[in-house]
């Protein structure tokens, strides 16, 4: 009996060795290839394309056009007194309200008449 359970126990190491050896992969070296293609989609650089840009001098931008000048205060005022008849036109919108009401057909009438007058 004593000869029996060293052989079952060499047996059963050797069994496990052998199953690790086909369940482990192979160690890989790096890859040695060259790095990959560009994108087929990307252009080349237009200094590649054009070599006589990279000695044309820098081009600043042009500048801005300059600010229109605040409009008058008798415009200003017009426009904030349109904005306002039309914030109440809103209200009134959101009340529900009729546009064949008096309220709404006087609102209405005085937008009326500002669109003829210059903004």
């Amino acid at each position: 009996m004593r000869l029996s359970v060293p052989a079952i126990l060499f047996c059963s190491i050797a069994g496990m060795t052998a199953a690790n050896a086909q369940s482990a992969t192979p160690l890989l070296g790096p890859p040695v290839g060259s790095p990959p293609p560009p994108a087929a989609g990307s252009a080349p650089s237009p200094i590649l394309t054009q070599p006589q840009l990279a000695v044309q001098p820098f081009r600043a931008a042009p500048t801005p056009a300059a600010p229109q000048p605040p409009a008058s205060i008798d415009q200003q005022k017009m426009q904030v007194y349109r904005s306002d008849l039309y914030n109440q036109q809103r209200a009134l919108d959101r009340q529900g309200v009729s546009p064949g009401t008096d309220q709404y057909r006087q609102i209405q009438q005085q937008l009326n008449q500002m669109n003829g007058v210059p903004r």
